[in-house]
């Protein structure tokens, strides 16, 4: 926990994009022209995104990624900039792209990514740690495998907490990092990959299979991760510390959904920053749902995360 009135160090190292989102009506499921409402060019990414909900709860936030010698790196660095992310360890490599990601939301708030990551991710310079040191919680994902390796061993070594994003990887590079974290926190596309079935993804508005879930969370656990949690949208999430049962918490309830991209990571963020701050498990996870539920109202991806007054209104209504 915390000292007395200090705000916790949150840093992340992983994912950070141009986006353009397109707002349709519904996502096509053949070829076909879509005409879009409207258009907005944003920068996103996983961790990226994760910072900036973790800084507007409050937290005081650092981010790094390898990103390319482009233009997108003075887009990057004002997005950070506007939103209190010191992005002291977003490193440029010479001859190298950034990502860059096409969106489609469509009119129930629900989303289709398609991204081409950029190869800065595949050739990244060694990880500079001294940024990390003082860290009480660290971000990551599996875009950049050997940054995210070096910080999540950092954070074990030092007793720090971890909250690794568990979406979809090449096998090994899931096995690899679940291993290091803290807080392995899946999506289910990204447990199913870990599992090797279909079988954990539900189709829209359909239950999801439990049992095959919480053999995902057994799978994480002997891997050596402490927590492993399972977010499931609207059907809330499952989640089990290690030599204790496997728990449920339901959706919080909120209404007109209009937006999910970022939810995730707007989720990952403030489940940092709970778990930084001394809070209990279900406490943090709470708190965490009820970040990324707010943010699903909101146009915007992470643009429409909340401030820490929003999350503990909700969280206070809902009891």
């Amino acid at each position: 926990m915390t000292g007395p009135g200090r705000a916790v160090r949150v840093c992340g190292v992983g994912h950070v994009a141009l986006d353009m989102v397109f707002e349709v009506e519904r996502i096509p499921q053949e070829p076909v022209k879509v005409a879009a409402r409207a258009l907005r060019r944003v920068v996103g990414g996983m961790t990226a995104n994760a910072c900036v909900a973790a800084a507007r709860l409050g937290a005081t936030v650092r981010f790094g990624s390898p990103v390319g010698d482009d233009d997108a790196v003075s887009t990057f660095r004002a997005h950070f900039e506007s939103e209190g992310v010191n992005a002291v360890g977003l490193q440029p490599v010479a001859g190298a792209s950034s990502s860059v990601s096409a969106v489609l939301v469509d009119a129930r708030g629900e989303r289709l990514i398609v991204s081409h990551h950029g190869d800065a991710l595949r050739r990244p310079p060694p990880l500079d740690l001294t940024w990390l040191e003082d860290a009480d919680a660290v971000l990551a994902d599996p875009r950049c495998p050997a940054w995210a390796e070096a910080a999540l061993r950092r954070a074990r070594a030092r007793g720090a907490v971890s909250v690794f994003d568990g979406d979809t990887a090449p096998l090994d590079v899931l096995q690899r990092l679940v291993a290091l974290a803290g807080w392995a926190v899946f999506s289910q596309p990204g447990m199913a990959v870990l599992t090797g079935t279909d079988g954990v993804v539900a189709s829209l508005g359909d239950a999801p299979d439990a049992a095959a879930l919480d053999a995902g969370l057994g799978q994480a656990l002997a891997r050596g991760a402490e927590v492993a949690v399972v977010t499931l949208g609207g059907h809330g999430l499952r989640w089990q510390r290690r030599g204790q049962p496997v728990r449920v918490l339901p959706a919080l309830a909120v209404g007109g959904v209009v937006d999910t991209l970022g939810a995730g990571d707007t989720f990952h963020g403030a489940l940092a920053v709970a778990l930084a701050e001394g809070q209990t498990d279900e406490q943090s996870l709470r708190f965490a749902a009820a970040a990324a539920a707010i943010k699903c109202t909101r146009h915007g991806g992470v643009r429409g995360a909340p401030a820490r007054p929003e999350v503990l209104d909700l969280l206070s209504s809902a009891v």
